[in-house]
């Protein structure tokens, strides 16, 4: 999975803060969510940036798991890391299906227009008489900007 906003590249940690990240420090966070989009994500950072650096690794979302002690919290880390895999994969699916319901019933999110279809119309017919758009915008109690956008964006 990539991770959002970063064409692909690897987000930049937690640990890389100055102060943070010296042998032998655990790093803890609430759950694996807030470390790692997926189970290979997760376990390249738990193994190759903080093994690797002597540091380890705790959660504390309903059961403690820390990664310090042997094999055994490693392999309970890697059957977390696919659950924590699973819940993000099953919230994503919601809202995914609750946005898709929402568009069948003819619901439209984000912000509602500052003008309508007619509105713009008007202005058109001002702006055609002469008058400026400070003084449209004023009558239509928008911005000159929003008038300026609605005007490029909506059709003729």
């Amino acid at each position: 999975m990539r991770s959002a906003g970063l064409g692909g590249r690897r987000r930049r940690h937690c640990w890389t803060l100055p102060g943070v990240g010296d042998p032998g420090d655990t790093l803890v966070v609430l759950d694996l969510t807030r470390l790692g989009r997926d189970t290979r994500e997760l376990l390249a950072i738990v193994e190759d940036d903080l093994h690797a650096k002597g540091r380890h690794f705790r959660t504390l979302d309903g059961i403690v798991l820390d990664t310090s002690d042997d094999m055994c919290g490693e392999l309970i880390f890697t059957v977390f890391a696919a659950i924590a895999k699973f819940q993000r994969q099953q919230i994503v699916k919601g809202i995914r299906e609750g946005l898709d319901a929402a568009r069948a019933r003819g619901r439209v999110g984000g912000r509602p227009r500052a003008l309508t279809s007619e509105q713009i119309a008007d202005a058109r017919i001002l702006l055609g008489a002469g008058q400026t758009r400070t003084a449209v915008a004023a009558k239509l109690r928008v911005s000159r900007w929003t008038l300026s956008r609605a005007l490029d964006t909506a059709p003729r």
